[in-house]
């Protein structure tokens, strides 16, 4: 009986009327025990004609069972697995245990279940209602959500029950709180249980009474019902009185329990343990001499129900009730029990079975357990190598602690840690990995904690405090295994990168310089090159860091193709050098492929900032944009809060050159708030140049120059002395358009030293036109030219833009207007090609008052398309089939197709090879 709740009603009307009409719709209900989500879903469940129906339902025993949900979820849909996209069909099977094969990532996990809803819903439109869904395993829980936020326009439903739960991976999806019931709704269910032809519950729909039996209950529904025969005794209590409510059904549902036989209690004692399977539940009553048909008896007495051979208690406080009633030894003896069933049925290590059996030991286990903890780590590998990490963790856990010796506890604890941080559980990881480090008594277990610390804190936690961490570890093996060292201090040198710590950068750049001397394998003198090189740069020395930089992108990369965390410095090397060379872009291209195809998820994020990075410093800023908005969502979601901060400083930077003024300024407070948090300082440095090239694409000078002035106060601060990083050219120009003569020469001065002695193009190119702003005649335009000829050899177009506007606007001021018509239009053409639409504005402007007609042809059509739409166009132009983009965006393939529509309605076009040219021109 379903009692008001109009409101919630009509939420759950709307999603099941999106799933018939193609509009995917998405609701999690959330509410304490007993406040009607179940019977919500039920309802649900009876208004879904014509749609497919899967049901799910998260079980305590569970939630350490590797995707035990997404095995619920899938199993109706399983005949279709083999139509999705090669990687999604191998991911998926191996998290469930279909086959064997490499480690699926949580992503990937999660694409693969959007694949198959959206394929089932090709069929007839899908409804999947999830019940207690606080329950689920924590990667069911992440895959379920992940698929869920993707949803766009496909007949799909997916409506979710849970109680509160701030940590679960489903609160950030569209969300409604079931509140109590109203006096009136109360009365109105009491009323609704009165048997026919009696006078049923005597305290009436209104009065006192019922005010104070309302108080009593706090409105929750299924303390109306269950307390409904003690409505008189508790409208007597005294006006104002609320009853612990869990207490109090508690204590109701135990005296029911206590009032049934003994060896029906010992029936409901073992699936109240675990009845996940009635084929196991029978096995183990048997072992214990108990008849599993007693179950009926519980059912007549409203504790349970057994539906077409499935058993479903009628409320978690029941099974509560059941387990309170027993003492510990019967408990024990249950879970003993129930493991020794599912090792004696067919396929006991199959789906499941291994980790449940585990954990029924580990239950049963009185102090250290070898028996137990040795099925806990089986339990633990398999989860691990299936992606299931938050499972995963909590059995090395779970190992750790049945364990004596203290080595094996230390090193069960790490890789409790480690899961932990692929699961996303930060706080966890942490705890986990610090009392593995306690435990450690070698140095190299030590080393390897304490770098795994390290990879923690500086994702998530302290960049400084990440940066002692690697140190540490590295000083602990490097006479040891300097092969490992080199690659501790290689993940320190990144740190410092991101603290902008030259000093400690530099220290560690002579370390690993010294232990390559030394000899260690290919592998790590590659990493030892340019990880060196780049401390070197960020540290002022910039010459003998490019050529160590280069040295290390001559190595054979394959020999670091393997490893995921060496992939970074394949992308770090040409990000460096800023070259336009065939052999930097080449290096490039095949560095981002390469993370395209084989990236870890929880590599991904900073991967990708890197790659939107490079692309925001060519000319390919639609596909920046994209690239780092996707960087974010992945950091978003992964709780990289470090790489966060980045890709929204970066991000913010490519808004503002474009003029996306209010994104810029949101993106960069964001970005400025979280580098603050977590020591992020080039994210500072980041955000600061957005808000101030935001102001100077306005043509807000004296605020620019305020803004570029911050820059310079914050690098000197930081002592980062890299002309990369610099806004000198900036404030030479500010000053110059301001009148203000006296500051500029000595600047530019400064500048022009500073990047002769990096001795790299883009530096140069931007030093010599600041230079070029603080003389005249001849010598100005010899460094125009000078500039001009190192933007040749730089991919940067943008910067190549701007110094063509100047010259234009020089040469205009000199009266040579005929002159000034060529680097103006070039400069023009350019800044609509990026979308760089102020400064297309400024270069129309002064184009014009040199007498000429601008023409204006603007960004193109693609300007129209959204940053994902951009991405996916992209690929299909480049080539790609659409599963294979599906695949490398996480998407599924009618996700794609959805999208796609969109670009071609807005390109006007029809076919692959008319996208292939709109995405070219």
């Amino acid at each position: 009986m379903l009692v008001g709740r109009e409101v919630e009603q009509r939420a759950v009307e709307r999603l099941l009327a999106g799933a018939r009409l193609g509009q995917s719709r998405v609701l999690v209900v959330s509410g304490d025990p007993g406040i009607g989500k179940t019977t919500l879903l039920r309802r649900a469940e009876q208004q879904a004609e014509g749609l497919r129906l899967i049901t799910v339902r998260g079980v305590e025993a569970e939630r350490e069972v590797a995707f035990g949900g997404l095995h619920q979820l899938c199993t109706p849909l399983l005949d279709l697995l083999e139509e999705l996209p090669g990687p999604q069909t191998d991911a998926l099977a191996v998290a469930l245990a279909l086959r064997r094969g490499g480690v699926p990532q949580r992503f990937a996990v999660g694409a693969a279940l959007l694949g198959l809803l959206t394929r089932a819903a090709d069929d007839a439109p899908v409804l999947a209602l999830v019940d207690d869904a606080h329950l689920l395993d924590t990667p069911s829980a992440q895959a379920i959500a992940f698929a869920a936020r993707r949803l766009v326009s496909d007949p799909v439903g997916v409506l979710v029950a849970m109680r509160p739960d701030p940590a679960s991976p489903l609160v950030d999806l569209p969300y409604l709180t079931l509140g109590p019931l109203t006096l009136e709704e109360t009365g109105t269910l009491l009323e609704g249980l009165r048997a026919p032809g009696t006078s049923g519950v005597a305290v009436g729909r209104t009065g006192a009474g019922l005010t104070r039996f309302h108080e009593a209950t706090g409105g929750n529904p299924l303390a109306v019902v269950e307390l409904a025969d003690e409505a008189d005794r508790l409208a007597a209590a005294p006006p104002g009185t609320v009853l612990p409510l869990t207490g109090t059904l508690l204590a109701a549902y135990s005296r029911r329990v206590r009032a049934l036989d003994a060896d029906v209690q010992g029936v409901l004692l073992l699936a109240a343990t675990d009845s996940h399977d009635v084929a196991v539940l029978r096995r183990a009553c048997a072992a214990q001499g108990l008849d599993a048909a007693s179950l009926a008896d519980a059912e007549r007495a409203g504790l349970v129900e057994l539906d077409r051979g499935r058993l479903e208690f009628r409320h978690p406080l029941v099974r509560a009730a059941v387990l309170g009633a027993a003492d510990p030894p019967a408990r024990r003896a249950a879970h003993t029990a129930l493991a020794a069933a599912i090792e004696a049925g067919p396929e006991a290590r199959g789906e499941g079975r291994l980790g449940r059996r585990a954990w029924h030991l580990a239950e049963a286990a009185v102090g250290p357990d070898p028996d137990a903890a040795g099925l806990l780590v089986d339990a633990a590998r398999d989860s691990g190598r299936r992606g299931a990490y938050g499972v995963a963790a909590a059995q090395w856990q779970r190992a750790a602690a049945l364990t004596e010796e203290t080595d094996s506890r230390s090193q069960w604890l790490l890789h409790a840690g480690e899961q932990a941080w692929l699961a996303g559980g930060t706080t966890d990881a942490t705890a986990l990995v610090r009392g593995a480090l306690d435990l450690a008594r070698t140095p190299p277990v030590k080393a390897v904690a304490m770098a795994r610390l390290g990879a923690i804190e500086g994702r998530c936690g302290s960049l400084a405090t990440a940066r002692d961490l690697q140190l540490g570890a590295a000083r602990l093996v490097e006479s040891s295994d300097p092969g490992a060292a080199t690659l501790m201090l290689a993940e320190a040198v990144e740190t410092c990168l991101y603290l902008c710590d030259t000093t400690s950068g530099l220290a560690a750049a002579e370390r690993l310089l010294a232990l390559r001397a030394a000899g260690v394998d290919p592998g790590s003198q590659r990493v030892a090159d340019l990880a060196a090189g780049v401390a070197l740069v960020l540290g002022g020395q910039a010459g003998r860091g490019s050529e160590l930089v280069r040295r290390g992108m001559s190595h054979d990369a394959a020999c670091a193709d393997t490893d995921q965390w060496q992939f970074r410095w394949s992308l770090v090397g040409p990000l460096f050098l800023r070259e336009g060379s065939t052999a930097v872009r080449a290096a490039m291209t095949a560095a981002v492929q390469r993370v395209r195809e084989s990236a870890s998820v929880g590599m991904l994020p900073f991967l990708l900032l890197l790659i939107a990075r490079d692309q925001a410093g060519s000319d390919r800023w639609a596909d920046a944009e994209a690239t780092y908005t996707e960087a974010v969502r992945l950091a978003r979601e992964s709780g990289h809060l470090t790489d966060l901060a980045l890709a929204l400083g970066g991000l913010a930077w490519l808004e503002a050159r474009r003029g996306h003024d209010e994104a810029a300024r949101r993106h960069a407070e964001e970005g400025g708030r979280l580098a603050q948090v977590h020591d992020a300082h080039l994210a500072s440095v980041w955000a600061a140049w957005a808000l101030a090239d935001r102001a100077m694409a306005a043509g807000q000078i004296a605020e620019a120059t305020a803004a570029y002035t911050a820059v310079g106060d914050l690098l000197d601060g930081l002592g980062v002395t890299d002309p990369d990083l610099s806004p000198a050219p900036e404030l030479v120009e500010c000053h110059r358009l301001q009148g203000d003569g006296e500051r500029a020469p000595a600047l530019a001065d400064t500048f022009l030293g500073s990047a002769e002695a990096k001795g790299q193009p883009w530096a140069l190119a931007r030093a010599h036109r600041a230079k070029a702003l603080t003389v005249d005649g001849e010598q100005a335009e010899e460094q125009f030219a000078a500039a001009l000829a190192c933007h040749d050899r730089s991919p940067d177009d943008y910067e190549s833009a701007r110094t063509r506007l100047v010259l234009g606007a020089w040469l205009r001021r000199s009266r040579r207007r005929v002159d000034a018509r060529r680097p103006l239009r070039a400069a023009l053409s350019t800044f609509e090609r990026l979308g760089a639409a102020p400064w297309a504005d400024r270069a129309a402007a002064e184009l014009e008052a040199t007498g000429d007609t601008a023409v204006r042809h603007g960004e193109g059509a693609t300007a129209a398309l959204t940053p994902q739409e951009r991405q996916i166009a992209g690929l299909l132009a480049a080539g790609s089939t659409t599963r294979q983009a599906a695949v490398a965006l996480f998407l599924s393939p009618k996700t794609v197709e959805y999208h796609l529509r969109h670009v071609y309605l807005k390109l006007g076009i029809s076919s692959r090879e008319e996208l292939r040219a709109a995405m070219r021109d």
